[in-house]
């Protein structure tokens, strides 16, 4: 008994020693890494988690990149590739299988980060700054959903989880890729890629994306709070019930799409219609005949081809979208020659806004007359008008010289329309000051440009 004892207590002893030593090797990665990421950020962990089944990672990990004041914070980072002695020992080969998840990712939308995601959103509008998205149409005063927009909708933060698996199969030579990423009250969504390639070759990045093969693609979106938000945004923007915003994007949106000349196949409006609800779900498979490879990638410049190869499926809600009888590269053609919403847009606030109150002419004999005996008559009272609210009025291009100095909204036949301050009024055009994130410019543009003039009056 006493030997059964010994050895029990050496066992355990070998155990916590192995175990220790596994921790320690651990806690060493996770150093190198920082210390390999310091020159680009700043990093804090809290405690080391090293599981025997060879799942390792930290607790109340925060990365502050330089420059950028909030930092990244993740609740828990867990990695698993093999067994503990693959992390003791190392080793040069790729794993055949690689889990890394990360709960509660969680970056504050008043960041440095996303700040300097909208300057570059608000630089990319100057240079078309009454752009209007189709997918804003009659959202009020919103022309695009960015960053500015999310937080309109009450996002304050953006929490997720993600999750990544890799799997490789030397002998089927096979490699498969899943990321799960779900974000917090917006929508979550799957990816699943399969290539044909050697798991060796990955050590070779160049080798393996040459001779790798798309097998197959997975996109699966599910709404899991965004579209409700987005639709409440616009309501409240364009003054409007949610589902009477919800006909009217429609209608809109239906507008944009003859004035561009853009012919859908059949269902698919509807289809878009219905992405729009509530908890709806889109999904996107491709299945390549023979694979997808780098030969296909230098047929780019034929849509036809590529989508026929990729052979895609779509479902909405489930419902399987027709992709039969598709005349994709007239469709591609439609849609990038389409300009921005911007005219429909216009043309909606025109109808939308009321026409002024007329003057009422009160005749003599209207007066009003007492009832008492031997009372004077008093005379009516005329009415007031009320003064006429100013706004952007469609004004006829002779006319500018009568408005110099005024703001004004000039559309081209070109899709390049620009809002300013009316500076100059000359023979072959005019000029428009107009204020940029960098300054001001001054915009010349000729009258044969020229499509459709408002001037704020």
């Amino acid at each position: 008994m006493r030997k059964l004892g010994s050895l029990l207590g050496i066992l355990v002893l070998a155990t916590a020693a192995a175990y220790g030593v596994y921790w320690y090797q651990v806690k060493s990665k996770v150093d190198e890494l920082v210390q390999q990421l310091s020159p680009f950020a700043s990093i804090q962990y809290g405690a080391i988690y090293a599981h025997p089944d060879g799942t390792v990672g930290v607790n109340a990990l925060s990365i502050a990149p330089h420059q950028v004041h909030s930092p990244v914070e993740i609740e828990q980072v867990r990695v698993q590739a093999g067994g503990p002695l693959a992390l003791i020992f190392g080793a040069d080969e790729p794993p055949a299988e690689l889990f890394v998840s990360l709960k509660r990712v969680e970056q504050s939308l008043e960041s440095a980060l996303f700040h300097d995601l909208q300057k570059q959103m608000d630089l990319a509008r100057e240079s078309n700054p009454l752009y209007v998205s189709p997918a804003a149409l009659g959202c009020g005063s919103i022309r695009q959903f960015d960053v500015s927009t999310t937080r309109m909708m009450g996002y304050r933060d953006l929490v997720m989880d993600l999750d990544l698996h890799y799997q490789g199969d030397e002998n089927a030579r096979k490699i498969r890729f899943e990321a799960q990423v779900d974000i917090d009250k917006m929508g979550d969504t799957r990816l699943e890629m399969v290539f044909s390639a050697d798991p060796a070759q990955l050590k070779n990045p160049m080798m393996a994306t040459g001779s790798a093969r798309l097998e197959k693609l997975s996109v699966d979106y599910r709404d899991r709070g965004y579209n409700q938000r987005q639709v409440n945004l616009c309501a409240r923007e364009a003054e409007m019930r949610p589902a009477d915003y919800r006909a009217h994007h429609l209608e809109l949106f239906k507008r944009w799409l003859y004035t561009n000349g853009i012919e859908l196949p059949a269902g698919w409006l509807e289809a878009y219609a219905d992405f729009q609800q509530e908890g709806s779900s889109f999904t996107l498979s491709m299945n390549p005949v023979g694979g997808f490879g780098s030969a296909e990638l230098m047929m780019m410049q034929d849509p036809r081809y590529l989508i026929e190869k990729l052979n895609p499926s779509v479902k909405v809600n489930d419902a399987p979208l027709n992709l039969d009888g598709v005349k994709w590269d007239e469709l591609v053609m439609q849609f990038a020659l389409a300009g921005s919403g911007s005219r429909v847009a216009r043309e909606s606030e025109q109808v939308s806004v009321e026409q002024p109150a007329e003057v009422m002419e009160v005749p003599v004999e209207s007066r009003v007359e007492t009832a008492a005996v031997g009372r004077l008559e008093e005379p009516a009272r005329p009415a007031i008008q009320k003064p006429v609210a100013k706004r952007f009025r469609e004004t006829p291009v002779e006319q500018l010289g009568d408005h110099i100095g005024a703001n004004v909204r000039i559309f081209t036949y070109f899709g390049n329309d620009v809002e300013g301050r009316l500076v100059a009024v000359e023979q072959h055009g005019v000029r428009v000051l107009q204020r940029l994130e960098q300054g001001m410019a001054e915009y010349p543009l000729d009258y044969k440009r020229i499509e459709q003039v408002e001037v704020y009056r």
